[in-house]
């Protein structure tokens, strides 16, 4: 991972504990039977027999679970060490009955999907040693589990409880008295699947080594269950087992279970090893092997599985994809995803490329000819084929962690070759620099292709926004990379997205265990942190106070030049291009699976955003993939913005809204900095509901120590002490409001006409504001200090934006004793208690008539810088910390909130 920096020491509380115990486990079992005595043996792997998949999604687009031929599987599993054969695919035992008609010596088995008859529950049961009658037999009786259990006890069939906290639920709901049940049901549990991920599987393993004989007595009383009926003695602990759950033969093998044999090696000169392993399996004499990947196993068997999927997909038939059961939503994500793979199959090299993906998972590596026929600008995915094949020869972990660190590599140079073809389309100016076209071309004329085909791969498109054609061609050619690079991104989405689909029951169930809880940590992402504008002054306050407190917060931005702090992630861009109309604000094109990667390692379990840049994006995806609840952060008005610096039409700006509704609503929980905001977005405009949005605050900034006041005659020749003089400090920007100041200024120098105008910022309105106010000073951008000298020698701050959702800029001359006049809308109106601290203008006229009353009263001109203090003080930042930490359900351990007046 290409990652400046993490503070792993920081985050080491969580996944390296896990992995520590759950590695001094696995090395305990290795230990219990002597080498000679033991057989090895995987007693959960699937074939292309499992052709019935559990997954809604597959069955809508029937594909089966895996194309994997039982002659490749049974391959992987002798490469891999295992001395007895079996083949579980999901309620059926064909490719057994057919090995054993070829010859191979196999133990029967079978993952049956069971059904508990008084709960809306369906379980897997790994079963062995059954007759083909008695399948049929199984195959019936799994609606049933109890009955389905008492059978396989009285015929002496061992069964396995696989992957515990992997349940079916259609409500999505399990009861924790379910594990009562399982306990009473299963003798034997699989503790180690190659599927799983550490947190599950030591859950599963802290569950099971948990249960105690007066448990189970408590909870056969409680369900009126007797474990014997199931062949479970509760006297016994548990038995432990280990399987790869490998359906693409890529991993079969490598995890699994020892089972002892005495005197083995007399045995099987006369016993087959299968009937030695029932025998073991039955008699509870087995210990579990091999190491858990985390997610990455998982990814990779999904990446193997897209890649054929790619390949091997046919049309699933538009009536019986809306005619299936299922949800809209998951309709419609079908017909998209076999509509772009469809699409694919008619693109040679990408579907080339796919073949090349599997060959290369199963150790075959590209030919070497074909690099000659690859166009130069694609060689390197060559490269990190042939990196993949390779590593197959070594040992599983070499595999699996370089398979992974390929396809992060892989989707960051397509990535790279998109932008590219990007800085080539004409869309960015001549450096490449900046984008050409305009906030106001954007707004007006953007959409997207309801056309799959046209977003995808390009073709004629009639919503054509800035330079139309050029799009088209664009996306014509970035066709393949894009692909590519979203069945890479795909995999990993699916992948974490499939471990961690029930979350919250994890959550539960480790409450409920009272053990393994996930961290409590967020990760705030931010498109900005280091420019010059306000949002990045109030994330860089908030970063100071967490670093401070060693809050359970981490920011992520991604910042070229900028080295990573405590509680502060810091990727390089894969590029970085200005913003239009922006004054330089930089757009940067975060990684996907950079910050991905960052997320799991670093234990988070929430995300937050606070801009609605790339990152939004990223944050959106985080939650879907981690199953994570996602609050953004409400820094800007973007319909006031637009309205301020575009001509865009009221339609126009309604399509804005419509879309910031879509963007907001798909958020668990949105902080605002403003009553007025809270109001809008749960109104019939934005429709959010009320208890999802948070009123917050930034906290006002220490008064700088020991300031030497500015004195008027530095700026003014001609001035004296009493000379009433205005102060504005802002970016010098569109929004800001600044094109009021002359008519403010004409209007109250009618009765103050020695009235005086100091601005401190720069921006994009910096000449047009010098021709408009010419007696004006205009200091440029303005250090700390300097800024703490002005706001205590001058006498009143100007705020006339209408755009700041809040105004840091206020509570930073409060700090220092400047009274501020604004307008009554938004952060301001909230923050200024008029007649006290400052005043609030419904308009230009208002705003002017404040500031000749303001210096008509020298009296109260003391008051006023005393009342500007007390205010700034109720912002003190434990305060409003303590109750965004609250809102975001993290822990914190500072006194009781002090409640915060709104004006």
């Amino acid at each position: 991972m290409t990652v400046t920096h993490l503070d792993r020491a920081r985050q080491a509380d969580f996944r390296p504990s896990l992995a520590s115990g759950f590695d001094s486990f696995l090395q305990e079992e290795e230990r219990r039977f002597a080498a000679e005595n033991r057989l090895r043996i995987d007693l959960h792997c699937h074939d292309l027999n499992s052709d019935q998949p559990d997954e809604l999604w597959g069955r809508i687009l029937r594909l089966p679970e895996t194309w994997l031929e039982s002659k490749k599987l049974v391959k992987c599993l002798r490469q891999h060490g295992s001395d007895v054969i079996t083949v579980t695919n999901h309620n059926n035992a064909r490719s057994c009955w057919q090995l054993l008609e070829k010859g191979e010596d196999v133990l029967v088995g079978a993952e049956f999907t069971c059904h508990f008859p008084d709960r809306d529950l369906f379980v897997h049961v790994l079963t062995y040693g059954f007759s083909p009658a008695q399948e049929e037999i199984l195959n019936r009786l799994r609606r049933d589990i109890y009955q389905f259990l008492r059978y396989t006890a009285e015929h002496e069939l061992p069964v396995i409880l696989p992957h515990p906290l992997y349940l079916y639920a259609h409500t999505g709901k399990v009861d924790p008295a379910v594990f009562e049940l399982l306990a009473l049901l299963f003798q034997r549990v699989e503790v180690l699947n190659g599927q799983r991920d550490l947190w599950q599987s030591t859950l599963t393993l802290n569950w099971a080594r948990g249960i105690t004989p007066e448990k189970m007595r408590a909870w056969a009383r409680k369900h009126r269950l007797n474990p014997g009926d199931f062949a479970v003695d509760p006297e016994r602990p548990k038995v432990l087992t280990g399987g790869s759950d490998d359906h693409m033969g890529v991993f079969a093998g490598q995890c699994g279970s020892f089972l002892e044999v005495p005197n083995l090696q007399q045995r099987l000169q006369h016993e087959k090893a299968s009937v030695l392993a029932l025998e073991a399996i039955r008699e509870g004499r087995i210990a579990p092997f091999g190491h858990v990947g985390e997610n990455q196993k998982l990814n990779i068997a999904l990446l193997d599985y897209f890649s054929q999927v790619a390949t091997r997909i046919q049309d699933p038939g538009l009536l019986r994809i809306f005619l299936h059961r299922g949800e809209t939503r998951d309709k419609l994500a079908c017909l998209a995803i076999s509509n772009t793979m469809l699409e694919l199959q008619k693109k040679k090299n990408a579907r080339k490329f796919f073949e090349f993906i599997h060959d290369a998972l199963q150790g075959k590596k590209p030919n070497r000819m074909l690099k000659w026929k690859v166009p130069k600008k694609y060689r390197f995915c060559l490269t990190h084929l042939q990196r993949i094949a390779a590593s197959k020869q070594g040992t599983p972990e070499h595999f699996v962690a370089t398979v992974n660190q390929s396809i992060g590599e892989l989707f960051t140079d397509l990535n790279r070759l998109m932008i590219a073809k990007v800085e080539k389309s004409g869309l960015l100016t001549a450096d490449n620099r900046a984008l050409r076209f305009s906030t106001e071309e954007l707004t007006r004329n953007f959409e997207i292709p309801a056309q799959i085909s046209a977003l995808a791969f390009g073709g004629d498109n009639p919503h054509r926004h800035t330079d139309g054609r050029k799009i088209t061609d664009l996306l014509d050619s970035v066709s393949f990379p894009l692909m590519i690079a979203a069945v890479l991104a795909g995999a990993t989405v699916a992948s974490t997205r499939l471990l961690y689909q029930n979350r919250q029951f994890l959550n539960d169930f480790s409450r409920h265990l009272g053990s393994n809880s996930h961290n409590c940590r967020a990760l705030h992402l931010t498109d900005t942190l280091f420019d010059r504008n306000g949002v990045s002054n109030s994330l860089t306050g908030k970063l100071r106070q967490i670093q401070h407190r060693d809050l359970p917060i981490d920011l992520l931005v991604c910042d070229s030049e900028r080295s990573p702090e405590p509680h502060l992630l810091v990727f390089k861009p894969l590029a970085s291009y200005t913003l239009p109309d922006s004054g330089g604000q930089q757009l940067r094109i975060p990684d996907l699976l950079q910050i991905a990667r960052a997320f799991y390692e670093g234990g988070y379990d929430r995300v937050v955003c606070s801009t609605e840049g790339p990152m939004v994006l990223v944050a959106l995806l985080l939650k879907y993939m981690f199953n994570v609840p996602c609050y953004f952060f409400m820094h800007s008005d973007w319909l006031e913005y637009i309205k301020a610096t575009t001509d865009a039409t009221l339609h126009e700006r309604d399509r804005i809204r419509r879309l910031l509704r879509l963007l907001y609503q798909q958020f668990d929980g949105v902080f605002v900095l403003n009553s007025e905001h809270k109001r809008w977005l749960t109104s019939h405009e934005m429709e959010l509901d009320p208890a999802r949005v948070f009123l917050t605050a930034h906290q006002a900034p220490a008064a700088a120590p020991n300031i030497v006041p500015v004195q008027k005659q530095e700026l003014f020749a001609d001035a004296s002490a009493e000379t009433p003089v205005l102060f504005v400090a802002c970016r010098l920007s569109r929004e800001k409001g600044l094109r009021d100041l002359p008519r403010i200024l004409a209007r109250a120098r009618q009765s103050l006409p020695n009235l005086r105008l100091v601005i401190a910022g720069s921006g994009p309105e910096e000449e047009a504001l010098r021709t408009l106010l010419p007696d004006a000073v205009f200091l440029g951008w303005t250090e700390q200090t300097r800024l703490a000298q002005l706001y205590q020698g001058l006498d009143l701050f100007v705020f006339p934006s209408r755009f700041d959702t809040f105004g840091n800029v206020l509570l930073e001359a409060f700090a220092h004793g400047m009274p501020a006049v604004a307008y009554r809308t938004k952060g301001p109106a909230d923050i200024i208690e008029p007649g006290a601290s400052g005043y609030l203008a419904a308009n230009e006229e208002e705003m002017a008539a404040h500031i000749v009353a303001h210096f008509q009263q020298p009296g109260m001109h003391a008051a006023m810088r005393a009342g500007a203090r007390a205010r700034a003080a109720d912002y003190e930042g434990t305060a409003i910390m303590d109750e965004y930490l609250q809102n975001l359900g993290l822990p914190t351990a500072a006194p009781p909130l002090r409640q915060r007046s709104v004006a």
